[in-house]
């Protein structure tokens, strides 16, 4: 029969001037430049897509609106600066 030992986590002595402070993370070169090609190559393929009719239906509403409502809100104010 074996005894279970407790385990407990490490404790880290970190001095006060640097806590709070989260250590700056490095990539290698090689490392990055293939993942800005990569992430390039797949945002390209994203912006060559056409937009859903639907959504630049949703759009054109949304744009329309903020017009009207940009209108009304003018109208608004010319109403109480004339009283």
């Amino acid at each position: 029969m074996s005894t279970q030992k407790s385990v407990q986590p490490a404790q880290s002595v970190v001095p006060e001037d640097t806590m709070g402070i989260e250590p700056t993370a490095t990539i290698d070169e090689a490392i990055q430049g293939a993942l800005g090609r990569k992430l390039r190559e797949t945002y390209e393929q994203v912006v060559r897509e056409q937009v859903p009719d639907k959504f630049r239906q949703l759009l054109d509403q949304l744009k329309n609106s903020e017009t009207d409502g940009a209108k009304g809100a003018g109208d608004a104010k010319a109403d109480n600066d004339s009283t």
